[in-house]
């Protein structure tokens, strides 16, 4: 929603738009492999905590960009935000599988997703009754608003980022010797039973 009032305010093109979901998409493709070997190497934990602060800082990069009324540094704070949801799904998602009994794994990564469908349904209901009221009231040409949402949505995100890392939570690296020794000992167990 708040990305639709900056796209009518820089009155950005059909071409323009495309550039926007090209940043968007563009960063899941091109964060993921990086991201999981940043993981393989750091852990999911510090994964998640490299997602959430570029997130904080996407967010906060809507700030100079609405004050410059910049397409491209819309565009660049876009992309970097995309950057950061890329590197949080990339280590959420398997660390959501590999905390607890493997019976439930299924279990805690569709209740993690239900939660993200949930906030990206509820979250632009939220954004327009509060912060777009307030600018419909001033005529809508106040930026003020949308930047201050983007500022709270920042330090929210750095303040979460700041509990996950003090909770104590297992340091979990690349599970693929574990996995692969499950798989053998699973459908691919009569592989390893010796001849004769």
């Amino acid at each position: 929603m708040l990305n639709k009032h900056f796209q009518e305010t820089l009155h950005v093109t059909k071409a323009q738009s495309g550039l926007l979901q090209a940043a968007y998409f563009g960063a899941y493709f091109l964060v993921a492999l990086p991201a999981g070997y940043f993981m393989d190497k750091r852990g999911y934990k510090a994964g998640i905590l490299v997602g959430l602060c570029l997130y904080a800082v996407g967010a906060l990069l809507f700030v100079p960009a609405a004050s410059a009324n910049s397409f491209a540094l819309f565009l660049f704070a876009l992309f970097v935000i995309a950057c950061g949801l890329g590197c949080l799904e990339t280590a959420a998602n398997p660390y959501a599988t590999v905390l607890g009994d493997a019976g439930g794994a299924e279990r805690r990564l569709n209740l993690a997703q239900s939660f993200n469908g949930l906030g990206q349904f509820i979250g632009p209901m939220i954004g327009g009754t509060l912060f777009f009221s307030a600018m419909q009231n001033d005529g809508g040409g106040d930026q003020g608003a949308v930047k201050m949402t983007y500022v709270v949505i920042a330090v929210l995100v750095l303040a979460i980022a700041l509990l996950f890392h003090r909770t104590r939570l297992p340091d979990i690296r690349e599970q693929a010797p574990t996995a692969h020794a499950a798989r053998r000992r699973g459908c691919g167990g009569s592989a390893t039973l010796p001849a004769g």
